[in-house]
């Protein structure tokens, strides 16, 4: 097992760095090293040996990246960070290592719910549940829902918790789409053991799918790949449509942005940005809402 040395790194961020902003200079060189030690760290890892993990093992490891992501950094600081050339050269392994996380701790998450005699209480005690819970609220007071409305979901995964608490605390009806058979199958499990299946369907599809659903609106998953394809689907999806509805997509800003990577200008060409809403506390996604030009 790889020395994971978590006390001293959250040491730092609460007590070392936290609001340091007044000589950003200053302070990208306390936190550089420490992105690239995390880096280095999970070099050592494949995702074989991620999923060998105990879950609260797996999740001590995230949290490192966690609490990097969310120090209070202000745009210039998180700029330069996200700028600086070595830290710059990590991206692409810290965010892979973002998205594998999110794979096997998603699973772990389904396999626990089909397994639990009480799924809802299981759910709730998941670690990632306040968040999903405060993004879900933020968004839905934002999009003025209209009743009976249906919300398409880009990139749903296999424990759809958006779907599963806009249907919970809003009754929001909705169809989640993902590209893996074996998520999708699996989703539907969860679904059904949460006894939403009537109130969320799972397809099988991707952005390519969109002209054959029944929806009002639709949301893109912060990880749902690739953006600049599914923006194209969109946008000839809603030139057909005689009402053009908002298009919500998540995405990632500030030191939320080393995560992983940030929807970029000409994956949305042909959308303007209308608003958006910015994370609060340990909430990851910035919710962006955009129309066509």
């Amino acid at each position: 097992m790889h020395d994971i040395n978590y006390s001293h790194q959250h040491e730092l961020i609460e007590h070392d760095f936290l609001g340091c902003c007044k000589n950003c200079r200053a302070s990208l060189e306390i936190i550089k090293p420490h992105i690239m030690a995390f880096a280095g760290n999970i070099k050592g890892y494949n995702k074989k040996m991620l999923e060998a993990l105990r879950p609260e093992e797996l999740y001590r490891l995230y949290q490192l990246l966690d609490d990097l992501a969310h120090m209070e950094a202000g745009g210039n600081l998180a700029g330069l960070i996200l700028e600086e050339p070595d830290i710059r050269g990590e991206l692409p392994l810290i965010r892979s290592y973002y998205s594998t996380f999110f794979d096997i701790h998603e699973i772990q998450l389904a396999k626990n719910l089909l397994k639990s005699q009480s799924p809802w209480e299981t759910l709730k005690s998941f670690p990632l549940y306040p968040r999903y819970e405060a993004l879900v609220r933020n968004q839905i007071e934002a999009m003025h829902i209209e009743a009976d409305s249906t919300l398409v979901f880009i990139g749903c995964g296999p424990v759809p918790i958006s779907l599963i608490l806009m249907n919970r605390l809003y009754g929001l009806r909705s169809v989640g789409l993902d590209i893996s058979g074996k998520t999708v199958e699996l989703s539907k499990r969860v679904i059904k053991c949460l006894g939403l299946e009537k109130k969320i369907k799972i397809i099988r599809g991707d952005n390519s799918n969109l002209k054959e659903i029944d929806w009002d609106m639709v949301l893109v998953s912060a990880l749902a790949e690739p953006k600049a394809r599914i923006f194209k689907s969109l946008r000839e999806v809603l030139k057909e449509r005689k009402n053009h509805v908002p298009v919500v997509f998540r995405t990632y800003t500030g030191m939320r942005a080393v995560l992983y990577e940030p929807v970029q200008p000409d994956d949305i060409k042909g959308f303007k940005i209308i608003s958006q809403v910015l994370p609060t506390g340990r909430v990851n996604n910035t919710i962006v809402f955009a129309e066509l030009l």
